[in-house]
């Protein structure tokens, strides 16, 4: 099953430049299979900016970052098959490199969705 952090609103006075993907397989034998989509919302307008398909190997951490830069709001979908040990937690950080705790999404906070969004 799909899963998305929903619309994130980043116009706070320390907005998010940076949003880092932590993915954790905690499976001994199997890797996961992860697609991730990343958009950008500027002056109303959501735009796909990433769309990303790869594989994480048994007892493997995993890091992808994307630029938020000029971004009102953002919104991070994913997708894991192969194993149900593989977590994703969603870390935005400001210029300064801090976290943005109230933006941050762990992976049992997403919410469930029937599909990624298609992109062109």
């Amino acid at each position: 099953m799909a899963n998305t952090t929903s619309l994130i609103w980043n116009n706070i006075s320390d907005p998010a430049e940076i949003v880092t993907i932590l993915l954790s397989n905690d499976d001994l034998s199997t890797a996961g299979v992860v697609e991730i989509e990343v958009f950008l919302t500027i002056q109303g307008v959501s735009t796909p900016v990433a769309h990303q398909l790869f594989s994480v190997p048994p007892l493997i951490t995993s890091i992808r970052t994307f630029n938020l830069s000029s971004a009102a709001a953002y919104e991070v979908q994913y997708n894991v098959t192969g194993t149900t040990s593989l977590t994703v937690n969603i870390f935005p950080t400001d210029v300064n490199g801090s976290i943005i705790g109230a933006q941050r999404v762990l992976g049992s906070e997403s919410q469930e969705i029937s599909q990624l969004t298609p992109v062109p």
